[in-house]
């Protein structure tokens, strides 16, 4: 079923704008805990070209798909995959939905372009239906990877603190890697945990996911599938929780 909704909806485009593209069966890991939950609403927050969002609906069977997106260029393509597109700066904006709107609200790898996160999550809060569902993952700054950075002395890839250039990140990520593109924050998974737990969610699940990437030294690429068992080790992590009912922020 995974492999047909991937051919189905994953383009090359959504490949190209989204590493959670390459993770499929993480992604599919994460949402496993959902499936028969009968869930009536999706919203996609950063929602790209709309693949990601059509291959979810999908598969937890979820009929109303909605996804946000700063970029316009991105949602024509996704409203062609059958996606109601709404183009909002949640940096800037609320989300334009009546509170209790969702059943299910994801995110990949958008929250790491904002300065804070507590703005957006006071609003997928917000907008979920008490005892429903946010999966959210970001770059996990304790992963292996970047502890070896810093033990080497080098900056962390996805906290960059120019918009000019990489500055102090390993050789690995250059030439190809020369422009910076907006990662400002990173988060450990049992920080981001905290994070979640203050704003009203119960932790329902946490699992790791390995981006496919540039093609590595084989004994690191065998290093990243064992390191990936262990989530607080992995370069990515899926959190899922649930809205706590009666919760006030």
């Amino acid at each position: 079923m995974t492999e047909r909704l991937v051919e189905k909806w994953i383009t090359s485009h959504d490949r190209e704008r989204s590493a959670t593209a390459s993770m499929i069966t993480d992604l599919i890991r994460a949402l496993q805990p959902l499936r028969g939950r009968r869930l009536r609403r999706l919203l996609d927050i950063g929602c790209g070209f709309g693949g990601l969002t059509r291959l979810i609906g999908e598969y937890l069977e979820i009929s109303e798909l909605h996804g946000v997106d700063l970029d316009g260029r991105v949602l024509e393509e996704a409203r062609q995959k059958g996606v109601v597109t709404h183009h909002i700066d949640v940096g800037e904006a609320k989300l334009p939905f009546p509170d209790g709107y969702f059943d299910l609200i994801v995110s990949f790898g958008m929250l790491d372009y904002l300065p804070y996160f507590d703005d957006i999550l006071q609003e997928v809060f917000r907008t979920i239906r008490p005892d429903r569902y946010a999966l959210l993952s970001l770059p996990n700054l304790a992963s292996w990877h970047n502890r070896l950075c810093l033990l080497l002395g080098y900056q962390p890839r996805d906290i960059e603190l120019s918009r000019k250039i990489l500055a102090g990140v390993h050789p690995w990520y250059r030439p190809e890697y020369l422009n910076p593109t907006g990662h400002l924050r990173s988060a450990t998974a049992s920080a981001f945990q905290e994070l979640m737990a203050y704003h009203g969610f119960l932790t329902v699940g946490l699992t790791g996911g390995r981006p496919a990437g540039r093609k590595k030294n084989p004994v690191l690429a065998l290093a990243d599938i064992l390191l990936t068992r262990k989530v607080t080790l992995a370069r990515r992590f899926f959190y899922l929780g649930s809205k706590r009912n009666g919760h006030e922020r």
